[in-house]
């Protein structure tokens, strides 16, 4: 009974006029073979393949070209730039008062870490404090007495508990210099040996971070035509920083390789 309404039904549903002519037989309807399929199939593949790689060189972008070591504040923005781009970086610093040691810090960021960025700093007579960034944009200080998250940040707050720590001075120099220029090619001595390094000059605007322990908050300060000296790489990575203010203070950075 089945077989027959499904038969009856497809009779109904076939009403379509025939339109060949009478004396012309029905074209015979079949599958191309086998060796006909895969070149139909190879001539589909070569011309998506050569569509997308037309695509490619037309939408890629060239490589930016990498500023001259001789255009100074060029080169040193560039590898501020560098910095901010790395998934991550480490760097140490020392602070002098008249030439006598008053902290050590270090500063450290992993994209993938948890805090993603992490700077501490110890007193040589005062506290140990820790700066923190999340990765959410809230910066987080402690010196050894709970948690401090400001309900509004501070500009102290947000240049200490941020990844952006480990390029400041780098684009501090790049961006207040005058006479920033490139003094020299010289061998650097570092813990890992002695590497090339380009010797840049001149005096900036620093901005010094700090740690007030009578208030608990962060500190800020502004030091204009600060005399420095800093060695890059020649591809551009930063090596050390040092700096002198009129006032007595001083300090030295010691930046480790970035990620290749």
């Amino acid at each position: 009974m089945n077989r027959r309404i499904e038969v009856e039904a497809v009779s109904s549903m076939s009403s379509l006029p025939d339109t060949a002519p009478e004396d012309e037989s029905a074209a015979p309807v079949g599958r191309p073979g086998w060796p006909m399929t895969l070149a139909i199939l190879a001539v589909c593949l070569a011309v998506v393949a050569s569509g997308w790689w037309v695509a490619r060189v037309v939408l890629k972008e060239p490589e930016p070209e990498r500023p001259s070591p001789e255009d100074a504040a060029a080169f040193v923005l560039d590898a501020a730039e560098r910095m901010e781009a790395a998934d991550s970086y480490a760097l140490t610093f020392t602070r002098l008062r008249e030439g006598r040691p008053v902290g050590e810090g270090t500063a450290s960021y992993d994209v993938s870490g948890n805090p993603r960025f992490e700077l501490s700093f110890t007193y040589a007579d005062g506290p140990e404090v820790y700066h923190y960034d999340l990765g959410d944009g809230v910066p987080i200080t402690t010196a050894g007495h709970g948690l401090q998250i400001p309900e509004e940040p501070s500009e102290a707050d947000r240049y200490l508990c941020s990844a952006m720590f480990g390029s400041a001075k780098l684009r501090e120099i790049a961006e207040s210099s005058e006479d920033l220029e490139l003094a020299s090619r010289e061998e650097l001595d570092t813990g890992a040996g002695d590497v090339t390094a380009l010797r840049y000059e001149g005096t900036f605007t620093a901005w010094v971070g700090g740690y007030d322990s009578g208030t608990g908050t962060n500190t800020l300060e502004s030091l204009e035509g600060v005399p420095f000296t800093l060695w890059l790489t020649p591809d551009g990575d930063p090596l050390r920083l040092a700096y002198g203010t009129s006032t007595g203070l001083e300090e030295l950075y010691e930046y480790g390789p970035l990620p290749s």
